[in-house]
């Protein structure tokens, strides 16, 4: 019987993946689950929250595992969210310390990450580009044989499941989203008016980070926006997040800056807020290895604000309509998104329809309680008599790995070891070939010769 589960976030709160991991943690103990939620570095980044159910720890205090479950039992089941190497790491001890059943929570074509960040093919990863990948992302052969040892597999969008096993049973988990956070309001005039937005300009928000994987998507929205500007459609931009030391535009591309209004980071608090200032939100990009394989997380919140959408085709726009509850184009770029934003700006009841049938979705789809229902028949599944011989096979799996890590631990241990032994033993020959080289020049003329000098030269003076 399954009783106390342990998810295992791959981030501290308040990310967007440790917030989906909240909601489903306290979803399954609203449904008489015992949970704890393990995070890397700082289990009060919590606090950042509001009302969380469940017990939460850090990597660094694996021993108090079992403690924190009302009974004092180990975990029945683990689900770790992502296969992310810190987080592998951590289940690899776990291992080590309990039997339980594995779950890996899929939400990223992590391939694909280390390709933009690191410009390395897999196909050229070797034992010396160890060192290029940290721990914050999937070790290339590693993630693989972590998710072969899993008894089970959730991936936030149906194409992960291309990197699953045939053999592993799998489902598909949308997130949910926080309708008493997230949900249609009036523009918040104040803070427009605090940002110096006026009355007869089309605003449009995008809330998120720019980093390698998606630079050139954000760069595109910024052109489009600079662009509608220059075809005397006064538009303004309304952004959050930050820039991972990216310069995202060029010299001559930093013009449009003045029609974007750029806040930075903000609290997880504001951003509905923020949100009510838009009148289209807007996810750019296009289909390709990278968002082919995510579910980008503002798209439940654009949806549940009640405000019309654009999207590119790609991901989640698989599961909505094109004029109905979104607007879909092929790639959502400086080129498309102005005529798409026309589109709806003179059509407003093509807009306020999109809205509606998309918040409709949002409340059917991106539902917390309905998709931990979903979970929660996965999990029960997977403690079956039928699938009782693949999780002992899968035990003895991640003993096999478990062991061989450790094995190439000590092996690597013991070649640093072996380097400092003949690194010593270099030290020692020079240091008995210069202890000769001074025997040598002791006994020779000349060093006696130079003695004598010396012995001169001293009483002389």
């Amino acid at each position: 019987m399954i009783k106390n589960i342990l998810m295992v976030s791959s981030s501290d709160f308040p990310s967007n993946s440790s917030v989906h991991v909240h909601h489903f943690a306290n979803e399954l103990v609203k449904a008489g689950f015992d949970c704890v939620v393990a995070v890397p570095c700082d289990k009060n980044s919590v606090n950042s929250l509001k009302g969380n159910l469940y017990n939460v720890t850090q990597y660094n205090e694996i021993e108090l595992i079992q403690t924190l479950f009302n009974n004092c039992e180990p975990p029945d089941l683990v689900h770790a969210w992502t296969p992310r190497e810190d987080v592998r790491i951590f289940c690899n001890d776990l291992s080590s310390r309990y039997e339980f059943k594995l779950v890996v929570h899929l939400e990223d074509n992590e391939e694909a990450i280390i390709k933009r960040f690191f410009d390395l093919q897999l196909k050229e990863f070797s034992a010396q580009n160890e060192h290029l990948v940290p721990h914050n992302f999937s070790h290339p052969r590693r993630y693989q044989e972590f998710l072969h040892t899993a008894d089970g597999v959730t991936v936030i969008i149906d194409k992960l499941k291309d990197f699953v096993p045939n053999s592993i049973p799998k489902i598909t988990l949308f997130p949910g989203v926080d309708h008493t956070q997230f949900y249609p309001r009036d523009r918040n005039l104040e803070l427009a008016a605090s940002l110096n937005i006026p009355d007869n300009v089309t605003v449009l928000c995008y809330t998120g980070n720019a980093h390698i994987a998606n630079q050139e998507d954000v760069k595109g929205l910024y052109l489009a926006v600079g662009q509608r500007n220059l075809e005397g459609k006064p538009t303004i931009l309304v952004r959050t997040g930050v820039d991972a030391n990216l310069q995202l535009l060029r010299p001559d591309e930093m013009w449009v800056k003045k029609y974007c209004v750029e806040l930075g980071w903000v609290s997880r608090e504001q951003i509905p807020t923020i949100l009510s200032l838009a009148d289209i939100l807007v996810q750019p990009g296009e289909p390709d290895e990278f968002n082919d394989y995510r579910f980008p997380s503002k798209i439940p919140e654009f949806l549940a604000l009640g405000k019309p959408i654009i999207i590119p085709n790609t991901n989640i726009a698989h599961h909505l309509q094109h004029l109905e509850n979104a607007l879909i184009l092929h790639s959502v770029d400086r080129e498309s998104l102005p005529k798409a934003i026309d589109l709806l700006v003179d059509n407003r009841d093509l807009a306020q329809k999109i809205a509606k049938k998309g918040l409709e979705f949002a409340l059917d789809n991106l539902n917390w309680t309905k998709n931990t229902k979903k979970l929660i028949s996965f999990y029960q599944s997977l403690f079956t008599p039928e699938q009782e011989l693949s999780s002992v096979i899968n035990v003895l799996k991640r003993m096999k790995f478990h062991f061989a890590e450790y094995q190439d631990t000590k092996t690597k241990e013991l070649k640093e070891k072996n380097q400092e032994l003949d690194t010593l033993r270099d030290i020692r020959q020079k240091v008995e070939d210069l202890e000769a080289e001074i025997t040598w020049m002791k006994t020779s003329k000349f060093w006696k010769f130079r003695r004598i000098l010396l012995s001169f030269k001293n009483s002389v003076r």
